[in-house]
């Protein structure tokens, strides 16, 4: 029977819920048991591809090509699991199942309402894609987005509610919420989230766990007194109130909860001892020597003004350092600041950025603005032997970089165009759609996304750094390299070290380009992925193409 445990959130939306589902997760898979993770939504998209990064950070992508939260990359770092579209729920994807099914005549004329047809098929989802077999208990972590209180989340609470109620001895809820800090008072107050509890419990539930966030303010620490007045308003013992405040790093929260109640309340939870054993990792990356040398690494972004935005590639850098026995000081250079010499100030400081780095990465990003920056930026990177890595976007602007400057071509991308230029035919249009991709009209869900294959050349680097022939990795694009210019591209220089075979309708066997790179003998370390190699990154298991960039830049360095 799978065990499950809830995760709720109130005061305020971004208090930590996915880190500490993450978190708890690697306490429980690390004592024995099996688990996944499932993250309900209740915004009324059907999923986050078509939203704006600067609206919600970025789009992670699983391998069975489902766009999801960003909260979905936790989960899979942490826990080291690969999930499926079933972990990832929003309350848009659940009106639209319902709806088609009422249009198709499944409810046979019944009034479709929000109790019990939508509430049921929650219910469903909580429990839904189950190991059908395993010699482990499985447990299953399910946090619930947004903030108790808000409107679009009360169906959510109400089917969690019933499910609870159903199924009393295998559920435990653990609610987060946070303890703000008045200067004016010099204390931090609880009455937010006696209000949040308050909300719980007009909702019909009584969470089992509270975890109090809090930032600390100086030496200043929650109190015992306040978590005994915490405990009193949730109808709990002290020993259920966790504090947890804000740490240095995301990977110190499974550290300080092995430290908490939080282990004894499992337990009890689980009727069985845990013998949590957190990988190395988790103690390393908080420790720097001071023999640890430092390196910067320049991300040449599109959306620099905020940082969620590129998470997991934040994240696989992190992971890469740590296991180089390495600091890296990463920053971004604003990609559309880069080209705009019209403000020469910006202009300066952007290039002055850039010029610091030991290392550049360009990484992934949809729309014109910026494109010509990355393009300078490959330049740079390529003409001043820096380690390079183009990710996505940054392999086409890579490649546009070595048309122009190196094969001679009035090299363009098709998405770089504007009303003048879009149909002059002496344009060179090396970065197009894929074939599939151009009668498609439809933005949301109808990219190449997820797993893919990819074959590697014998005697490159990138078969040397993937120590394989084929690796598997995740994408999300629908422009490709178009092949008809690659001879003149690799007579510049350009090896193709990465290859999807596929066959077309007609039993063509073809490809798509998926690595490229310039050759070790001309540059230390340059090459560019069509995939998104941050969703594959795990804490002790760094990407190859990250360790790559770190051990060249340290190589260049020592």
């Amino acid at each position: 029977m799978t065990k499950y445990i809830f995760v709720t959130g109130g005061v305020v939306s971004g208090l930590g819920k996915g880190i500490t589902t993450a978190s708890l997760g690697i306490l429980l898979k690390t004592s024995g048991f099996s688990i996944d993770a499932v993250k309900f939504d209740p915004y009324l998209n059907i999923d986050p591809g078509t939203m704006s990064p600067y609206e919600h950070g970025e789009v992670y992508v699983l391998d069975d090509g489902s766009e999801t939260d960003l909260d979905l990359g936790h989960y899979e770092r942490f826990l080291n699991v690969n999930l499926t579209k079933n972990s990832s729920v929003s309350a848009g994807k659940i009106y639209d199942s319902i709806l088609k099914k009422e249009r198709e005549g499944k409810y046979l004329g019944k009034n479709v309402q929000l109790i019990p047809h939508v509430t049921n098929y929650i219910k469903e989802c909580f429990s839904r894609g189950l190991p059908t077999s395993s010699d482990k208990q499985h447990i299953r972590l399910i946090e619930i987005g947004g903030s108790t209180g808000d409107f679009e989340a009360e169906v959510f609470l109400e089917s969690f509610r019933q499910f609870k109620s159903a199924y009393k001895e295998d559920v435990l809820h653990i609610h987060l919420g946070y303890v703000p800090f008045l200067d004016c008072s010099g204390e931090f107050k609880t009455k937010p989230l006696q209000t949040s509890i308050r909300e719980l419990l007009s909702s019909g539930l009584q969470p089992d766990v509270i975890v109090a966030r809090y930032a600390p303010e100086g030496k200043e620490h929650l109190t015992t007194s306040s978590l005994e007045k915490i405990a009193l308003f949730s109808n709990l013992p002290a020993s259920n109130v966790i504090s947890l405040p804000d740490l240095k790093s995301i990977y110190e929260v499974p550290l300080y909860l092995q430290n908490s109640p939080a282990p004894a309340i499992l337990e009890k939870f689980l009727k069985t001892e845990l013998k949590p054993n957190l990988p190395d990792f988790f103690s390393k990356v908080t420790k720097t020597g001071q023999d640890v040398k430092t390196f910067k690494i320049a991300l040449v972004a599109k959306y620099p003004k905020l940082s969620d935005a590129y998470l997991s590639l934040l994240e696989s850098i992190r992971i890469a350092a740590v296991a180089s026995d390495v600091v890296i000081e990463s920053y971004f250079v604003d990609a559309e600041n880069l080209e705009n010499s019209a403000n020469a100030t910006k202009y300066d400081k952007e290039w002055t950025k850039l010029k610091q780095a030991d290392g550049i990465i360009i990484p992934g990003g949809f729309g014109v603005r910026g494109m010509e920056g990355k393009v300078l930026a490959s330049k740079y990177a390529r003409e001043n032997n820096i380690p390079f890595l183009g990710i996505c976007l940054g392999l086409q602007m890579a490649v546009v970089d070595i048309a122009r400057n190196v094969a001679n071509l009035k090299a363009f991308s098709s998405e770089m165009l504007d009303s003048s230029t879009q149909n002059d035919p002496s344009l060179d249009l090396v970065i197009d759609f894929i074939p599939e991709q151009k009668q498609i009209y439809q933005k949301g869900g109808t990219m190449r996304l997820g797993g893919y294959d990819c074959w590697l050349e014998k005697n490159t680097l990138a078969a040397d750094l993937f120590k394989s022939s084929k690796t598997r990795e995740r994408h999300r694009h629908r422009l490709e390299v178009q092949q008809q210019f690659l001879p003149q591209l690799q007579a510049a220089g350009l090896v193709v070290s990465g290859k999807h075979f596929y066959k077309t309708k007609d039993g063509v066997e073809k490809y798509l380009v998926e690595l490229i790179e310039l050759n070790t003998t001309q540059h230390p370390y340059f090459i560019a992925t069509q995939s998104h190699p941050e969703f594959l990154s795990r804490p002790s298991i760094p990407h190859p193409l990250f360790f790559g960039l770190i051990q060249a830049v340290k190589k260049l360095n020592s």
